[in-house]
């Protein structure tokens, strides 16, 4: 399977009732496209290990750990061992639409298969789409990078799952920011990080998956659950930029019509950002009181101010 144009991975834990339809969605792609299912099983204790051993097809790849990796380093084992030029992660309680591949292949394509590059669609449920758009001000199927890039990851996550990598870029950097909660969102700060340094991203306005199974929604997390792990995953962030540049990334969050309170109170967490953050919470709430009914905002305030 050398000098395959796409893996893809999905990484796996206990998904016994989910993991047989993801599967399937990968396997039946319409496609002439050379390709591999590169399953992760993160040491599953359920049926899960019983489903992957009925499968057959030349295409399927199984590795399987012998301890448990936090959900994120799961996804940068599966860009380890990934033999594709470009991944595409598919969680195993998804469904990749059966022309993924080809309108992947075909963005590639026009792209001349460019390294340092993310590309991803529509997904049905918990399109990204709203965020980027409605939020950040970017559009379909251009190109986004240089400076103001990051802006379009301070509202959220990118989800791995329907979005395809160019592997090597990615891996060379180190994959995905680590993290010390399993659900911490890293595809958030990575994103961020990779948008700062020379990653191209892109948006298409055509569907590639399903995500009416999935158990991982920020809704279902609850809000404060979800503050802790941001934290958990912009601690590490912190860390990795340089106080400049993250104090850049806030003043040119100034000017969006909507400003990023997930980022805002991630960063402030370091205390050195407060004083950069004070002034623009207190000038939104001044224009916008009703504000304060959001737990989000007035954890903030409890943040910056106690």
């Amino acid at each position: 399977m050398q000098d395959l144009l796409f893996t893809i991975a999905i990484p796996a834990y206990n998904n016994q009732k989910t993991i047989q339809k993801t599967i399937d969605s990968c396997l039946k792609q319409q496609t002439d496209i050379p390709y591999e299912l590169l399953i992760l099983d993160d040491a599953s204790t359920d049926s899960t290990p019983e489903i992957l051993s009925q499968y057959t097809d030349s295409k399927l790849r199984v590795v399987t750990l012998e301890e448990r990796v936090p959900l994120i380093e799961n996804h940068n084992m599966c860009l380890k061992h990934a033999l594709g030029q470009y991944i595409i992660f598919c969680h195993a309680d998804d469904a990749l639409e059966d022309h993924a591949i080809e309108i992947f292949a075909q963005k590639l394509a026009q792209r001349k298969y460019p390294k340092k590059y993310i590309v991803w669609g529509h997904s049905m449920f918990r399109d990204f789409s709203s965020k980027a758009i409605d939020q950040a001000g970017f559009n379909y199927n251009e190109l986004v990078v240089g400076e103001f890039a990051p802006l379009m990851f301070l509202y959220g996550g990118l989800t791995p799952t329907g979005t395809c990598y160019s592997k090597n870029s990615f891996w060379d950097i180190g994959g995905f920011l680590k993290v010390d909660m399993n659900s911490s969102p890293s595809d958030m700060s990575t994103m961020i990080y990779l948008a700062m340094y020379g990653f191209r991203f892109e948006m298409m306005d055509e569907m590639i998956l399903n995500r009416a199974g999935s158990s991982t929604a920020i809704q279902e997390a609850g809000e404060n659950r979800y503050l802790s792990e941001l934290d958990d995953a912009f601690n590490y962030f912190i860390k990795k930029v340089k106080h400049e540049e993250i104090n850049k990334l806030i003043s040119m969050s100034i000017k969006q019509e909507t400003k990023p309170l997930y980022f805002y109170h991630a960063i402030t967490q370091s205390q050195q950002y407060k004083k950069l953050i004070k002034p623009i919470i207190s000038r939104e709430i001044i224009k916008k009181p009703w504000m304060l009914r959001s737990i989000l905002v007035r954890r903030l305030l409890k943040r910056l101010y106690i």
